[in-house]
């Protein structure tokens, strides 16, 4: 069933034009990548087909049984609200479901039968619990406990506005997931999330039947996650039918096509203006036929290809000694982030950070670059090391200066390379996708992407031997990020970067600092995909640790053949079964029902078996069936668990 038709849309933002011509469908089930620079209007996109943006040209049909749920890159929130009651507000752009009220107010009971045991409120209590049996909203209420215990949100009671960052932004993937819809917009999930949660979300989507529109940068979700990826660019857009590693493939051969289409155009008007040139002023028709085809030729819309560069700073100047680190301590409010940790670092060092949110790691970027001081150790830096910052938070930006104007008067008209060359402050933002119409724009007219890339080549054109680069991944787009990779990989100087980014940390770091968010920093001698592989070899006995086998790195997987997809599996936090204390009168009450719960499901799964005997010859019949019993027996496990852990 189709859900949705984009029938050639056209949108501008100002003068500037986003997107035209735009024509696509999204079917049931279907999960489809928007891909694109930043400033080229994905969010518009999103935006557009939420009914939050109007078209200027063309329209988007939409199913009337359609209903979105989404996740959007900065979502409001009501501060005093409670976790539990902000999941369930639902964010749908339909009504809040029956069953989400319903859950909702059998949790509000439950919570308030621990404290009164009334009759009054115990009859309440069994007229929700049959509402919830004929609504058959059980499963429902499992699958929401199932994503809550995955994402380690726990206390349902605490103040929205006493999360971090990382924990709002796991609660608004809950909410967005539980949502009674058919289609999910995901507009940047990956953002401010531990790699942890990301695996977990990886194969959640994988396994989910809704329609997906996903806009990331991450290119291991991509690959994994979407069976489509549209670009959105102009002179024209394009859908491609398969994932990231498809994409690339098509892409090289379009880029080769282009180019030998530009050649022979360019072959074209060498000829004919020599022609041109011989012609007597005097024309008749078929000269100005020909001519007409000239200037059509000359005025064609060239499809733009990004030059590859380098850019070199003299290693000259980095001197012998480039930073020592010694016995440095962290706390804050009583709690060690990092506990005497030592290091030296080598020339052309290339070093990944990861560690769970919280767990210290900016904190060290801080203190490295003397925005922090440690409690106690020093932190010496060489004579000649000349540090790049890019940090997390958006700097302050004029937004009446020009993209060039700033450029210039921050870091300066231009700046020197290994070779002695001068490369002007307009070529370097042409480099990192400023077109010269674009240099001449105020900075309010940027998109949020735009600004920050603007930020990172004013960082660079300081010409610094020791960049430092925290969560540089997030806001970036996917062009943005391959400049910024091989710009990395011949950069000779030290980097030190922060990222949850496989993709990008498993390109430009060759070794690893892994901080446990206890104070401890250990050394890890590979690529972030190995590091997790021997997380995953090394958690077997551990039932807490999310599981993930190697995924090839970028330089692993050839031009002309597909990756292989990582299987990644999440096992489901488990508490120890009370003992010592008497249950709680809701948690007798679901230990009963879970026993029945447990038969039905065994009953349920018996009768699929049974089926796909049946219909073994019938291909897509058994496709539905074993994603049924894949499900059921996810069920299954949900159940069996928590009835052991209420001491079943």
């Amino acid at each position: 069933m189709n859900l949705i038709s984009v029938d050639k849309l056209s949108k501008k933002a100002g003068e500037k034009e986003l997107f035209r011509d735009l024509t696509f469908g999204l079917n049931e089930g279907e999960k489809i990548a928007i891909i694109g620079i930043n400033g080229s209007g994905k969010s518009t996109f999103l935006k557009m087909v939420k009914d939050l943006e109007d078209a200027d040209g063309g329209a988007i049909y939409k199913n009337r049984s359609l209903k979105i749920s989404s996740l959007e890159q900065n979502p409001p929130f009501d501060p005093n609200d409670t976790i539990s009651e902000h999941i369930f507000k639902g964010k749908s752009t339909h009504s809040t479901s029956s069953v989400t009220a319903l859950i909702k107010r059998y949790e509000e009971i439950s919570e308030k039968m621990e404290t009164d045991s009334s009759e009054k409120l115990e009859k309440e209590f069994h007229d929700v619990m049959e509402e919830m049996d004929k609504a058959n909203a059980w499963e429902y209420e499992d699958q929401i406990k199932s994503i809550l215990n995955e994402l380690g949100i726990s206390g349902l009671n605490r103040r929205m506005s006493e999360l971090s960052g990382g924990m709002l932004k796991k609660v608004e993937l809950v909410q967005t997931l539980i949502d009674d819809a058919n289609l999910l917009i995901l507009d940047e999930p990956t953002n401010h999330l531990d790699v942890e949660t990301i695996l977990w979300l990886e194969n959640y989507l994988i396994k989910m039947d809704k329609a997906l529109l996903l806009v990331t940068h991450d290119r291991y979700f991509l690959d994994l996650v979407v069976d489509k990826i549209l670009e959105i660019a102009l002179p024209q857009s394009t859908l491609f039918e398969g994932n990231y590693n498809y994409y690339l493939e098509k892409k090289v051969e379009m880029d080769d096509a282009n180019a030998r289409k530009e050649a022979k155009a360019e072959s074209f008007l060498r000829v004919e203006l020599e022609w041109l040139r011989r012609q007597p002023k005097a024309r008749g028709t078929k000269q100005k036929a020909r001519t007409d085809k000239i200037i059509g030729v000359v005025n064609r819309e060239k499809m733009v290809q990004q030059e590859a560069f380098t850019f070199k700073v003299d290693p000259k100047k980095i001197g012998k000694k480039i930073l020592e680190i010694t016995n440095i301590q962290k706390a804050f409010n009583d709690r060690k982030l990092i506990d005497k940790f030592s290091y030296t670092f080598k020339h052309y060092e290339r070093l990944g950070i990861v560690g769970p949110n919280g767990a210290g790691k900016s904190t060290l970027l801080n203190i490295l670059t003397g925005k922090l001081t440690p409690d106690s150790g020093s932190v010496s830096p060489g004579i000649n090391t000349k540090f790049g910052y890019f940090d997390q938070n958006n700097i302050e930006l004029k937004q009446s200066m020009r993209v060039l104007e700033y450029i210039q008067k921050t870091a300066g008209e231009y700046i020197l390379l290994e070779d002695g060359n001068r490369l002007s402050a307009g070529l370097m933002l042409e480099r990192f996708q400023f077109p010269s119409k674009m240099q001449s724009s105020p900075i309010e007219k940027l998109s949020g992407g735009e600004k920050r890339r603007l930020y990172l080549v004013q960082i660079l054109m300081h010409n610094p031997n020791f960049l430092i680069l925290d969560e540089p991944t997030n806001d970036f787009d996917i062009k943005t990020l391959s400049i910024l990779e091989e710009f990395l990989l011949d950069f000779p100087g030290c980097v030190l970067t922060v990222s949850h980014d496989r993709y990008f940390m498993d390109r430009v770091a060759n070794h690893l600092l892994i901080f446990d968010g206890k104070g401890n920093i250990t050394g890890f001698p590979g690529t972030y995909t190995e590091y997790l592989s021997e997380q995953k070899a090394g958690s077997k006995q551990k039932p807490t640790a999310s599981l993930v086998t190697s995924t090839p790195t970028p330089q692993q997987i050839p031009a002309n053949q597909s990756s292989t997809n990582p299987v990644v599996t999440s096992t489901s936090s488990t508490s120890d079964k009370p003992q010592g204390r008497k249950l709680s009168f809701k948690e007798e009450k679901e230990l009963k029902s879970l026993e029945k719960e447990i038969e039905n499901l065994e009953k349920e799964k018996a009768k699929i078996q049974e089926e796909l005997i049946t219909f073994h010859s019938d291909f897509k019949k058994v496709e539905t069936l074993s994603a049924k019993l894949v499900q059921t027996d996810a069920l299954i496990d949900v159940k069996f668990k928590r009835w052991e852990e209420l001491g079943g």
